[in-house]
């Protein structure tokens, strides 16, 4: 019995690709990548990735280990706004200086032992998405909930910042999509 519903995040750990690796290094996190179900019973879920921009996924062809987190009962959002928001932003790029950007801040942070706190990715593009943000705008803009209250953009929302927020919970471990 598969525990997944539409709206839950899929938070994945890092796979054998370096990339992945210091993604999850340079963010502190277990995590490196997160995608959004929209369909339990299609098995569909969007992400913003780097061999193919924002698309959708067949979570049966999962490889890699992942974690299912969903929002808590306690907060509210529209799910048919998340959904449509993804689905709206299908073929856009991917946003690679606004992830190299993240890596750096997020860097700085652990060098510096502090966060960086206001920074702002002056390279966004309006239409250009890593992972994370797109997760993290989509219940933003088009669910009304901001998912990470402890970041400030969501060009600076990691894959381990989603894991740690107070608005998620963690609802299965698995190792790959159908184990």
């Amino acid at each position: 019995m598969q525990n997944i519903k539409a709206g839950d995040i899929i938070l994945f750990k890092p796979g054998g690709d370096l990339l992945s690796r210091i993604i999850a290094w340079g963010t502190k996190s277990a995590y490196s990548h997160v995608a959004v179900c929209v369909s339990a019973e299609m098995n569909l879920a969007i992400e913003a990735n780097t061999r193919g921009g924002v698309r959708a996924i067949d979570l049966r062809k999962i490889k890699r280990r992942i974690d299912i987190y969903r929002i808590k009962n306690e907060h509210q959002f529209r799910l048919d706004g998340v959904i449509s928001f993804l689905v709206e932003q299908l073929n856009n790029k991917y946003d690679f200086l606004g992830v190299i950007y993240l890596a750096i801040l997020k860097s700085l942070a652990i060098v510096l032992r502090r966060p960086l706190k206001n920074a702002a990715n002056r390279w966004q593009k309006g239409k250009d998405y890593f992972c994370s943000e797109l997760c993290y705008e989509a219940f933003l803009k088009g669910g009304d909930l901001d998912i990470v209250p402890q970041s400030d953009k969501a060009d600076v929302t990691s894959p381990g910042d989603i894991a740690k927020s107070p608005i998620v919970e963690l609802v299965e471990q698995k190792r790959t999509f159908y184990n």
